[in-house]
């Protein structure tokens, strides 16, 4: 479960993306800090849409194997909220494992 969702897209073509897991403390060893990177996701990079789905090129990331990769996403959105599906692939904050999330976001109000 994550603790905190965030997703940008700006109108210059730009996404951001933070998720951090639940139960997060600041760490004090490295140990702890290794948990720490690994209960969470970031990464940015420009965006395109194509049909339900948003494309991600990654240039900036939590995890420097997403460097340069396409991140690919199927969205849909209702009123103020926005699903996004990943497809599955390997996470490496869970051994590497192939899985998808699904995950819902709600517009921030000013």
């Amino acid at each position: 479960m994550c603790s905190h969702r965030y997703g940008i897209f700006t109108a210059t073509g730009r996404a951001f993306f933070l998720l951090t897991g639940e139960g997060r403390k600041v760490p004090q060893t490295d140990e702890e800090r290794s948990a720490a990177l690994r209960s969470m996701f970031a990464y940015t990079g420009n965006y395109r849409i194509e049909g339900d789905k948003f494309i991600t090129t990654v240039d900036t990331a939590w995890n420097e194997a997403w460097v340069g990769t396409d991140q690919l996403r199927t969205y849909k959105i209702d009123g103020d909220q926005l699903y996004v599906v990943t497809m599955s692939q390997s996470n490496p904050n869970f051994g590497n494992r192939a899985m998808h999330s699904i995950l819902a976001f709600e517009r921030q109000k000013k």
